[in-house]
């Protein structure tokens, strides 16, 4: 069994660097002896660019991904928070399944993959599903469509509901669209810290999100990196063989990341949130209510 794991590609992305992931896809079509191929959410981002377009835009690469899928490759998609939307992507005849966790048994040892954003409390899923719908093609800045759909729908929901705080949401998705080299800066440790106080015994756990790529010293922990440019290291991908993990950056040459890093004695995130977590939940408390509140009901 050896299982190929990459994650946060964004393409769609202006950064994203596309012509690097199809030639590693090249690579691997002409590998013998891999046997899973997962992809960990980020695939293609839909907070910046429209859903359908991004896919059509991305079909060279869907090709090559179904291409290692044709030659006996199992693929696997686990979302991420910027490609959430793929969850309610159900139809049985489509080539690829959606979920939200995976775990693959390797002898003793079993692989359990999330994306990542578990492990970041300003993740909410009503934010990355709306963030999913945008369906608008400018490219990611602030000033675009994104911006104007929020204001639309602030005004909409502050008639709804009076006490509803228009600054609440645009505040709390600009500081979302933010890349994590900029938004995690001062909470990286703390999410590290997080997903390795979760791993369980007899367990990898690989995730992605950060785009920073890492295997801490105890090496049931994993980070995936990104092929983003905007990250330093890029181009990183997971190989997972008899239960050890190894990360390398895609070359050429390619290059073996040896570096362990320990986040045992880091402070993880706990129950208790901190002033911009409740912030988040609470424009989130008022999107629920808003919604549900508003929700049409059936006639009997």
């Amino acid at each position: 069994m050896r299982v190929i794991v990459t994650s946060d590609h964004h393409l769609g992305y202006a950064n994203c660097d596309k012509a690097a992931f199809n030639a590693f896809l090249d690579e691997l079509a002409q590998e013998n002896d891999l046997t899973h191929f997962v992809l960990l959410g980020d695939v293609v981002d839909m907070w910046r660019r429209d859903a359908s377009g991004v896919f059509l835009e991305a079909e060279d690469t869907v090709r090559k991904i179904l291409a290692l899928k044709s030659k006996g490759v199992q693929v696997f998609y686990v979302a991420g928070n910027h490609d959430y939307h793929v969850l309610d992507l159900s139809n049985p005849n489509y080539p690829i399944t959606f979920s939200k966790e995976l775990t693959l048994n390797d002898g003793p040892v079993t692989y359990r993959f999330v994306h990542g954003y578990e492990f970041d409390p300003e993740q909410k899923t009503p934010f990355m599903r709306f963030l999913c719908r945008v369906m608008s093609d400018a490219g990611g800045a602030l000033e675009n469509q994104i911006w104007v759909d929020f204001n639309s729908l602030n005004n909409i929901f502050s008639k709804i509901e009076p006490s509803f705080v228009k600054a609440d949401i645009a505040a709390i998705a600009a500081k979302l669209q933010r890349g994590p080299e900029v938004r995690l800066k001062d909470s990286l440790s703390k999410i590290n810290a997080t997903a390795c106080k979760q791993v369980k015994p007899g367990e990898v756990l690989i995730f992605g999100h950060t785009h920073i790529p890492f295997i801490n010293k105890a090496e049931n922990v994993v980070n995936t990196g990104s092929w983003v440019k905007d990250s330093d290291p890029h181009n990183t991908y997971v190989e997972l063989v008899g239960g050890k993990p190894r990360l390398f950056t895609f070359g050429p040459p390619k290059q073996e990341i040896t570096e362990r890093t320990d986040w045992s004695g880091e402070e993880g995130y706990e129950k208790t949130s901190s002033t911009a977590t409740q912030a988040t939940q609470k424009a989130v408390s008022k999107l629920r209510n808003i919604f549900s509140a508003n929700k049409p009901t059936q006639e009997n």
